[in-house]
């Protein structure tokens, strides 16, 4: 198994160079990246939700997709606690805690998390994907902003507008209801949907790598604390929570998303948040890319070590 996740993370870390040497070599602009981030959040990721749902509907899945969901929000939850539990034993300062308490509460599950899925586990494991990926998208923009207003501000800057506006929120929930109630969308539609949603995966990985492509490569791989919380991320964090829900979690397909989903890298949106707040940029930029770049290993060594349980 360790093979097959290794050969399909390596047809993302090609698309994931493209981005890298477009934006090294000029091809790609800074003002680039947002605007194709702008197409994967607000066009393909949602038409990839809303066609991952058009099935028949099911009693089971709808049932254990409410739990995938419920599962999913506990597990932002003690991964901020676990960031807040370490930030102290690592004497993290203010601005410094902040990073690293986001990094671990927040895995790429949009940016990376769906493509991976879908190229290790294929369609059958995303329509879990697009609940538990509705999850963080909610908590992103409440517990998200609560951390990086200085965790501990009462929440300021919240808005329920900005939460049920969310365009991901919006297309996952309409799959849910063409799911529950069995509404197949016609063929062209549906079939232009399918052609958008095709997209992600690559363009994901060019934005990816065209964001790493941002860091200095002569010093941003130091620092100890970051490989701490890094390695929080991607294994132990993981595991725990593996070990932790195959004691109540019966059905392999949903363990195996939730787990593989929180075993990603810390979310890109960390260091546009870290930006947009002005809490250590530069860190969260660094914390992205090293976590990114060490997945790239851990992710198979994850998924091989699933399968053996």
């Amino acid at each position: 198994m360790f093979q097959t996740a290794f050969d399909n993370i390596s047809l993302l870390v090609i698309c994931m160079i493209i981005g890298f040497a477009a934006r090294r070599g000029g091809v790609l602009s800074s003002k680039d990246t947002p605007a194709l981030s702008s197409v994967l959040v607000n066009i393909t990721l949602p038409a990839l939700m809303i066609v991952s749902m058009q099935r028949e509907f099911d009693p089971y899945l709808f049932r254990h997709s409410i739990f995938a969901m419920a599962a999913a929000a506990i597990l932002h939850i003690l991964a901020f606690a676990l960031g807040v539990f370490l930030t102290k034993l690592l004497k993290s300062v203010d601005s410094e805690k902040i990073v690293f308490v986001f990094s671990l509460t927040f895995p790429n599950m949009g940016f990376m998390g769906i493509p991976v899925i879908y190229a290790i586990y294929g369609a059958d494991a995303m329509f879990y994907t697009a609940m538990i990926n509705s999850v963080f998208n909610v908590a992103l923009l409440t517990l998200g902003i609560y951390i990086m207003m200085g965790i501990g501000s009462g929440g300021q800057g919240i808005s329920l507008k900005s939460v049920l506006l969310n365009k991901l929120i919006i297309a996952t929930f309409t799959g849910f209801f063409l799911f529950a109630f069995s509404i197949r969308l016609p063929e062209v539609l549906g079939s232009g949907l399918s052609m958008v949603a095709g997209i992600t995966t690559p363009l994901s990985m060019i934005i990816i790598g065209s964001i790493l492509a941002e860091n200095n490569l002569k010093t941003a791989f130091k620092g100890f604390k970051i490989y701490i919380i890094v390695l929080f991320r991607l294994i132990i964090f993981p595991l725990m929570m593996f070990f932790a829900l195959r004691l109540i979690i019966t059905d392999p397909a949903m363990l195996t998303t939730l787990t593989i989903l929180s075993a990603m890298p810390v979310a890109a949106i960390t260091a546009i948040f870290a930006a947009q707040y002005d809490k250590e940029p530069g860190l969260a930029s660094r914390m992205v890319f090293i976590s990114t770049v060490l997945s790239l290993f851990t992710i198979p060594l994850m998924v091989t070590i699933i399968e053996m349980f």
